[in-house]
């Protein structure tokens, strides 16, 4: 052999080398993005998590004047069955004299929807029993929304609960993969 030939033999040598760990490189770089959140659920939904889908709502519907309950503090303002769902986050108003509220419950599995909505309706008798002295809240209340989509159900009580009710269900439509 010729030092030409082998020098020639040498570089495709390495220069297949260096495409292996190329290509190896960005197979390790996609499993690792696809664990730090970057996933997609059987549904073919981009996994979001009920607070993101709540504070996309609230800036979309441009709400103001309600907090995000602490999750300490879901207990004493909401009766769920902690066994059927994985995340939670609920938006109450900063007035007391106010009824509106935003919940979004990521559920376990699909199956778990009719006790969500269980615990919904025991919620919505609770409160109207609190703003009994507030016909308008009342009314808010008696026209509630609830929409649920793959393992997310959301409640919205205001004044324009069944367009909160739309825009979930235009965020969860735009998460959805484009095959």
């Amino acid at each position: 052999m010729t030092s030409s030939t082998r020098k020639f033999i040498t570089f495709v040598v390495i220069a297949l080398v260096a495409i292996a760990a190329i290509v190896g490189s960005v197979y390790v770089i996609m499993q690792v993005s696809d664990r730090n959140g970057n996933r997609e659920v059987s549904s073919g939904l981009v996994e979001i998590s009920a607070s993101q889908l709540n504070k996309e709502i609230i800036e979309k519907m441009g709400y103001s004047g309600i907090t995000e309950v602490d999750s300490g503090e879901i207990s004493g303002h909401f009766d769920i069955p902690e066994e059927s769902v994985t995340q939670v986050s609920i938006y109450i108003s900063d007035s007391s004299s106010s009824a509106t509220e935003l919940a979004c419950f990521k559920l376990k599995d699909k199956s778990q929807k009719d006790k969500i909505n269980e615990a919904i309706n025991r919620h919505i008798s609770v409160k109207l029993k609190g703003f009994a002295e507030s016909p308008k809240e009342i009314e808010k209340i008696k026209n509630y929304t609830t929409v649920s989509s793959g393992e997310y159900v959301f409640m919205a009580i205001s004044e324009n609960s069944d367009v909160a009710g739309d825009t979930f269900s235009d965020i969860i439509e735009s998460k959805k993969r484009v095959v």
